[in-house]
């Protein structure tokens, strides 16, 4: 027999799982429903180009004045000046941004992008790393600015660590 406390808090958690469920299935269909309207290509590219130009002014003016950039990795970047300054300290010429949207919802005069991104060095002709996004776009004035730009690293370089012993230089 089920612990009463359990079937309680079970109980007390069925609104809120409903209110989700339905919540997601929604979303869902709007995401079906508006699936021939998709954001633009040169709305979703835009800041790939613009960082891949090294354009700093332009990455930050895809963004609203209130926009924030979000990670679980740093603090939120908050408003477009802060924006410009995150830019400045990421974009290099040795270091190119690749996105891939898979997912694109537009309803109305807000959108909702998903999607993939990799950083690639230039350099060393090698993968930096990947992770996922999600961008929360407003149409304002007949143009599309990013209101909210979320990201997850899922792979980045990994510490150098050396086993060798000393005095192996491994040159010979």
């Amino acid at each position: 027999m089920m612990n009463k406390s359990i079937l309680m808090a079970v109980k007390s958690a069925l609104p809120t799982m409903a209110v989700a469920a339905g919540l997601s299935l929604s979303l869902a269909g709007c995401a079906m429903r508006d699936h021939d309207q998709p954001l633009p290509k040169e709305v979703t590219s835009a800041l790939e180009t613009a960082f891949n130009r090294g354009d700093i002014a332009a990455c930050a003016d895809l963004y609203t004045d209130d926009a924030e950039i979000i990670s679980k990795a740093s603090q939120p970047v908050q408003g477009k000046k802060a924006i410009a300054q995150f830019f400045k300290d990421q974009v290099t010429r040795e270091i190119l941004f690749d996105t891939d949207t898979t997912v694109s919802v537009v309803s109305g005069d807000v959108a909702m992008e998903q999607g993939t991104y990799r950083v690639r060095d230039v350099l060393r002709g090698v993968d930096v790393e990947y992770g996922d996004y999600l961008n929360v776009w407003r149409k304002s004035n007949g143009k599309w600015k990013a209101y909210r730009s979320m990201y997850n690293v899922t792979q980045s370089p990994g510490a150098l660590v050396s086993v060798l012993p000393d005095g192996d230089d491994r040159s010979m």
